[in-house]
């Protein structure tokens, strides 16, 4: 680990430095906290992303449960897209005022509740409420994803 330049005062200079036990210590929680986070935050978007897509692939099944056809229940797209607009907005405002984390835990909790009573709506106002409800809790996590995630500033 030892410089040696062509003729260079800086023979002998060591590239790495010693670290102390303590400093190892404290280097190694932070990178498993930072690790743990990484992996829960992706784990949750990865999540987020399945349940964005599960949409299309039971709206037959949805729109038999509500005894309408496919053609007249297509206001839960709409739904969902206005909560989302509105959850954007809501989760800017919320990402000033609270703990990020927080937050987005309990967005995640809001769209895993709403994509739980999804299959147990029985009448159509009820299914676009709730497609709102989550697309509400989506608008509110991607915009803190990306806010949490944004690039440092450049001076």
């Amino acid at each position: 680990t030892e410089f040696r330049g062509s003729g260079a005062a800086a023979v002998g200079q060591h590239l790495l430095q010693a670290e102390t036990p303590a400093k190892k210590e404290q280097r190694g929680r932070g990178s498993l906290l930072r690790w743990f986070t990484t992996v829960v935050l992706n784990a949750a978007f990865l999540g987020m992303g399945i349940s964005a897509a599960i949409l299309g692939p039971t709206f037959q099944d949805l729109a038999r449960n509500v005894n309408r056809n496919i053609s007249s229940l297509s206001e839960i797209f709409v739904g969902r897209a206005l909560g989302y607009l509105s959850g954007s907005l809501i989760g800017g405002v919320l990402f000033d005022c609270m703990n990020h984390f927080l937050l987005l835990g309990m967005s995640n909790l809001m769209s895993s509740v709403g994509l739980y009573l999804t299959p147990v709506c029985k009448t159509a106002v009820l299914l676009i409420i709730m497609t709102s409800v989550i697309g509400v809790s989506f608008g509110i996590l991607d915009t803190d994803r990306v806010l949490l995630c944004k690039p440092p500033k450049c001076e």
